[in-house]
């Protein structure tokens, strides 16, 4: 039996070292090709010619191994074009298109024939360079193309021209982000005023590959509290307490809740103005404390507005950006003579007055007293009945 069955081997004939009957029986396909279906990059069309009509099965295979991607092959049957679009959903791999000839039965009837390689990078990430809040609330961003490497340049996929980036800033108490503008070759934006705390960023223009890259920045927020004397007396001091807080966001996969810190370090000062068209005047400086809380102390002249501020912080290395906060108006009006503790309190407003002045009126208070004694001594005399004698 064995001896029979070398004997037919050996008559049959072969190709290309293969047995006739498990060679391929059809032209292999030719002249794969894979182009994008309009500008918009929205499609890519996979094309390939053939001899005679026959099914077709493509799958697309990585390029750097050939093992098939996990996706489910496209079959094309003899009556239609030989025409069909890419899969979707795929980015930052380089693959090609295996094209064969497939019988009834799914069976390969031909050689393999391949797309040329092409990569499915998305656009790189942008690199935030400087993030600076301003005192009206918005906030400055700046930022450089993120770098990028070709692994296939000059692929028929390629998508050439500057990265365009889109901003992007953070839901307030929502793990979502607005974009704020279209694609854009820019390198700076300024995001409108919106609540902070809020992450600032960029999302790269859609390229034709499935989803984008991003990059963010998150804004702390400011909760300042202050006391400031409703009066002080003038040539005393005036004293500003209060507690620097900052606020950051937490986010589950949905909501975003604010949560605060106390601001240790975080730079405020005292400003006062003598009308409300006047510009204001810092006269104080100081760091919040440890636990947060402030004690600021100026020279009081008369009456004035006085507000405690916190000056915005940029995105520096090892520093996260906050934005500016000032504390609602308060003023104190000035006075001549000690004030009271009702009186909103106040380093000098509550002070007793020192020096000469307390001198004076102890002399002047001593006299009333010793004038006062010499009268009474005196009405008493007066009244008292004369005596007879007897």
């Amino acid at each position: 039996m064995i001896m029979d069955l070398v004997a037919a081997l050996a008559l049959t004939p072969t190709v290309a070292g293969v047995p006739a009957a498990l060679a391929p029986t059809v032209p292999a396909p030719s002249d794969v090709r894979v182009a994008w279906t309009s500008a918009a990059h929205t499609d890519v069309a996979i094309t390939w010619d053939e001899t005679g009509a026959t099914r077709n099965r493509l799958t697309l295979v990585r390029a750097g191994d050939g093992v098939a991607e996990s996706v489910e092959p496209k079959v094309v049957e003899a009556d239609q074009p030989d025409r069909a679009l890419l899969w979707p959903g795929l980015s930052d791999t380089s693959y090609r298109v295996r094209v064969v000839a497939i019988d009834a039965d799914g069976a390969e009837i031909s050689e393999p024939a391949f797309s040329p390689v092409f990569d499915t990078d998305r656009d790189p990430a942008a690199h935030i360079v400087g993030v600076v809040p301003r005192e009206d609330g918005s906030i400055l961003m700046t930022w450089r193309p993120g770098p990028y490497t070709d692994p296939n340049p000059g692929d028929p996929l390629d998508t050439p021209g500057p990265f365009r980036y889109v901003p992007v800033a953070s839901v307030f108490e929502f793990n979502e982000y607005d974009e704020l503008a279209a694609p854009t070759t820019a390198t700076s934006f300024v995001v409108p005023a919106r609540p902070a705390p809020v992450n600032v960023g960029l999302r790269s223009a859609p390229n034709g590959w499935y989803g984008y890259t991003g990059v963010s920045a998150p804004v702390q927020g400011n909760r300042l509290t202050v006391t400031i004397p409703r009066k002080a007396t003038i040539g005393g001091t005036v004293t500003v307490t209060g507690r620097a807080v900052k606020l950051n966001r937490l986010c589950d996969p949905g909501p975003c809740p604010t949560v605060e810190e106390n601001d240790a370090g975080r730079e405020l000062r005292l400003q006062e103005r003598t009308a409300t068209a006047a510009g204001w005047r810092t006269v104080a400086t100081t760091k919040a404390r440890k636990d947060g809380t402030y004690t600021l102390e100026a020279p009081f002249a008369g009456t004035r507005t006085y507000r405690v501020v916190a000056p915005a912080v940029a995105l520096a290395p090892g520093r996260v950006a906050q934005v500016f906060a000032a504390t609602a108006e308060t003023t104190a009006t000035g006075v001549t003579g000690p004030v009271g503790t009702g009186d909103g309190g106040g380093s000098g407003g509550g002070l007793p007055i020192t020096g000469a002045p307390v001198v004076a009126l102890a002399v002047g208070g001593g006299l009333l007293v010793a004038a006062g004694a010499a009268l009474a001594l005196t009405g008493r005399r007066r009244n008292r009945p004369a005596r007879t004698s007897g």
